[in-house]
């Protein structure tokens, strides 16, 4: 345990105080905490209230979203002046751990999370229709065929959900974004609306598009969740029990042939390539005869959206004859490297080349 706690959010982010002040598990350990570190016991206890102050919010029914009211009970519990309702949004922005509506934004954008049902962390498909079923109500498509079953949304968008999968989303969207729910594999291609952007809740992790083609993998049993770009751009982020902080900022942005893995047993994101790069600018050149090897590497970056890192001085004198078409990213990578006498590895993402040169 690493006692770097200085900030409200540092204790935010620690699932086993949210636990302990929850549910009182770990106790122990906090009860040493505090022995050992009496000058946190202020910070400590400021953030045990405000989770307890969240909890309690969440738990309440509320039949219309009433952000004064909000920020009028977390300043009380958090002792803040009262000022009046202007100055109150003005000075809580430039609070350096009140950073709300972000917050505001997951707890009530789909309905808040209860988190004293799922201790664990974890959240289920039922969690999310749970939470989201106070605002609107839910359309559901299950798939229960071997066939794949296409779901088309009011903006046009496309859903194509595989076996076992299922999909709720609102009867019409809101006028600020479009949001479902899934559980299981679906490849979705989402209509652009650069005014609305478009949200997909699976288990622990949010996916945010404005308009591109993607997979998700995320059945209520897995160990490992997947987000699949195929075209576009998009962002994806773990929902945390309590956010000060805009989540998606501590998030990813994943452009074709990346994926997003969140590993739940860890709750670790982490971003890498597909297993099996398509090509995205088909006109790209693909026969080379006696190429200086940066022109190859160029045309494979084009080819696949994917950076390629080198040494441009070592292999300054490298040419190669070769075909890339028919031809996959790695086979074309092994090839390569036979010719140059190197090897290539995947670094966040990326291909990185290392060579001793050539000697032709």
């Amino acid at each position: 345990m690493e006692y770097n706690y200085n900030q409200i959010q540092d204790f935010l982010d620690d699932d086993s105080f949210v636990r302990w002040t929850l549910f009182g598990q770990d106790k122990d350990k906090w009860v040493q905490f505090l022995i050992d570190h009496p000058m946190k016991a202020s910070l400590m206890n400021e953030a045990s209230e405000f989770i307890l102050e969240i909890n309690e919010i969440q738990l309440e029914p509320l039949d219309e979203f009433d952000q004064q009211k909000i920020w009028s009970r977390i300043n009380q519990t958090l002792k803040v002046e009262e000022v009046s309702q202007e100055t109150v949004e003005l000075r809580l922005w430039q609070r350096p751990f009140i950073k709300w509506v972000a917050c505001i934004i997951i707890l009530f954008g789909i309905g808040s999370l209860v988190w004293t049902s799922n201790p664990d962390g974890q959240v289920s498909y039922h969690d999310l229709l749970t939470s989201f079923d106070a605002q609107s109500t839910l359309i559901e498509k299950i798939n229960t065929s071997d066939i794949p079953l296409k779901v088309q949304l009011e903006d046009g968008s496309v859903i194509v959900l595989e076996k076992n999968s299922k999909l709720s989303y609102p009867v019409h969207f809101n006028k600020n974004s479009r949001t479902v729910i899934l559980s299981g594999d679906a490849f979705f291609e989402i209509a652009k609306d650069p005014n609305k952007p478009f949200y997909v809740y699976a288990n622990e992790i949010v996916t945010k598009v404005l308009g591109t083609s993607f997979r998700i993998r995320a059945f209520d049993n897995d160990e490992k969740l997947f987000v699949k770009v195929s075209t576009g751009r998009v962002s994806v982020f773990n929902q945390r029990r309590i956010n000060l902080s805009d989540p998606e900022t501590n998030g990813l942005v994943l452009v074709p042939n990346q994926q997003a893995i969140y590993n739940r047993s860890d709750e670790n994101l982490s971003k890498k390539l597909v297993e099996s790069p398509v090509v995205i600018a088909k006109e790209s050149p693909t026969e080379f005869n006696e190429a200086p090897i940066n022109k190859v590497f160029d045309a494979i970056e084009n080819r696949y959206g994917i950076k390629i890192i080198y040494n441009e001085e070592v292999l300054a004198s490298c040419t190669i004859t070769t075909k890339l078409i028919d031809k996959s990213l790695y086979d074309q990578l092994d090839l390569i490297c036979k010719i140059i006498a190197g090897t290539y590895k995947e670094v966040d993402s990326q291909i990185v080349i290392e060579s001793q040169g050539c000697t032709n």
